[in-house]
Formats: structure tokens, C-alpha cells, sequence
């Protein structure tokens, strides 16, 4: 989905963040969901929110766009404001702002820098992070659809720890993109957090279950003599590419666990140590 409006800027809001925010608004409400209110910019006592609804259940939501730079101490208590009156929030950034440590596209890919309050994001959220980009030339406004995006650690042990750069902090980290099906909104309580998301899948149930698809397949009648190494050797082969070697053995770990995959416990303890 590609969106094209006239936006104009101003002193107190930026291009990206007034563009952003009017999409939101107008795309939820034309996406069939169940909304029954809305609003742009409806203040809660101290607190402006950059777009409201109120859907059909009764659930209020604000969507915080966000493009400039900002703290996660800043980012928790809007969270916290918000959510003792009862409102879900989704968080959604701009994937080319000043918020992110490296800009951020709907693709995989390995060892990359996230900023802090993308990390803080991706925990409270169970694991994704929404992002809209746009792209802004001759006052024609060219907007990608919203896209989530789901943190790894990197397997270079040494890139596992918080970065200092002048003034900024930051993580590096392996990514993998989903597709957001719809605009469609759900209400969820996450961490001790009332947050609203989309309907995406989160990219590790996605992996487990290709896993699990991918060994049964493997593993005929024929073959039930394979050993842990040669059925994680395969795995590692086929999965390791596209989601990260961590994420893979991970998963293969979190099977092996939930008794998906017919392999002794003795092995989770083994990878485990592999992994950190």
C-alpha cells in the first residue's frame, strides 16, 4: 500500500511526524476496523495525543508518532500517563528519523545499530517494533506501509553490549522483518503495559513453526536414527541465512523444550551455552 498526499511542515512539527500522523488517521479508520471515534491531537490533561480512536469494544487507543529524538524515561511515562486513564498505546517510528540509530527498512538484515528506546520498545512490545517511512520530495509525500521489526542478538558475542557514540547509546542487533496483514488494531496488556498493536505475527512463533514443519519433513521413518548434531546441523543450514544463527538455535532450543521435537532435554542446556 503506497499513499501520496500534500503535507506542509511546520515550525512546531516536523514533515515527517504531521505526515505520518495524518496517515495513521486516515488509514485506520478506511481499513474496515472496528472503530467508532477518532481524533487528531486530543489532549489528555498534560498530554497531546498525535492521533485517537475509540473502537467499537469500548478500548480508547492514541497512536505517538515518533521522528525526533527522544528518551526512553520520556517514552515510558507518556506510556504511564496514558495508561491510568485506561488508554492503550501504539508506539510507531519513523524508520529514517532521528529516533533510530540506523535507518530502518522492511528487510532482513544482520548486525545492525538500533538506539535505546528502540530496544525498550521492542521488550515492552513482546518482541517487534513498528516503523513507517516516507519519502518527501517537491512537497509530494510518498509513504511505505507500516512494517514491524523483531531484534536478535548478533552471534559476534563482542557486539552484545550497549555502544557509546559522542552523546548517543546504542545496541547492535540482527533484524528480521514481518508484514503487518491490515491496519486492523488490537489491545493487548504486555510487561505491565496497556499497548495497542497490529495483527503481525511474532517472527519467533513464525520460525518454530517452520522449524518444526522443516524437521518433520526431514525426518522420515527411515531416518529416526539422526542424532541431535546432524538434525541441528540441518536446521542451522537451512534457517540460519535469513533469521540469524542466534534466533535459529533459539527456536530449536524453545522445540526441543516444549517436547515439539522428539530430542532430550540434556541438549537445551547445550545450546543455551552456546548462545550466551
Amino acid at each position: 500500500m503506497i499513499k501520496d498526499l500534500i503535507i506542509k511542515s511546520t515550525k512546531s512539527e516536523s514533515i515527517y511526524h504531521k505526515a505520518i500522523k495524518q496517515l495513521i488517521f486516515k488509514s485506520a479508520t478506511e481499513k474496515n476496523n472496528p472503530i467508532r471515534e477518532k481524533s487528531l491531537e486530543k489532549y489528555f490533561d498534560n498530554r497531546r495525543a498525535d492521533v485517537y480512536f475509540k473502537l467499537k469494544s469500548g478500548d480508547e487507543i492514541v497512536a505517538e508518532v515518533q521522528n525526533s529524538k527522544i528518551t526512553v524515561k520520556e517514552i515510558r511515562q507518556r506510556t504511564e500517563d496514558y495508561n491510568k486513564k485506561n488508554i492503550f498505546v501504539l508506539w510507531i517510528l519513523h524508520g529514517m528519523g532521528s529516533c533510530v540509530a540506523s535507518s530502518k527498512l522492511p528487510k532482513d538484515i544482520k548486525d545492525t545499530k538500533i538506539s535505546t528506546i528502540e530496544n525498550f520498545l521492542h521488550r515492552i512490545y513482546f518482541g517487534r517494533v513498528y516503523y513507517i517511512n516516507l519519502d518527501f520530495t517537491d512537497s509530494k509525500t510518498t509513504f511505505s506501509a507500516p512494517f514491524a521489526l523483531h531484534f536478535s542478538p548478533s552471534w559476534k558475542k563482542k557486539n552484545r553490549k550497549m555502544f557509546h557514540s559522542h552523546y548517543d547509546k546504542y545496541f547492535i542487533r540482527n533484524i528480521n522483518y514481518t508484514k503487518i496483514p491490515s491496519w486492523n488494531l488490537l489491545t493487548v496488556n504486555y510487561n505491565g503495559f496497556k499497548l495497542a498493536r497490529f495483527y503481525d505475527k511474532n517472527i519467533k512463533s513464525i520460525l518454530k513453526k517452520e522449524i518444526f514443519k522443516f524437521v518433520l519433513n526431514e525426518l522420515t521413518n527411515s531416518q529416526e536414527h539422526y542424532k541431535y548434531k546432524i538434525i541441528r546441523k540441518l536446521v542451522l543450514n537451512r534457517f540460519s541465512c535469513k533469521y540469524g544463527r542466534y534466533l535459529t538455535l533459539d527456536s530449536f532450543s524453545d522445540l526441543i523444550k516444549e517436547k515439539k521435537l522428539d530430542l532430550e532435554e540434556k541438549y537445551i542446556l547445550k545450546i543455551k551455552k552456546e548462545i550466551h
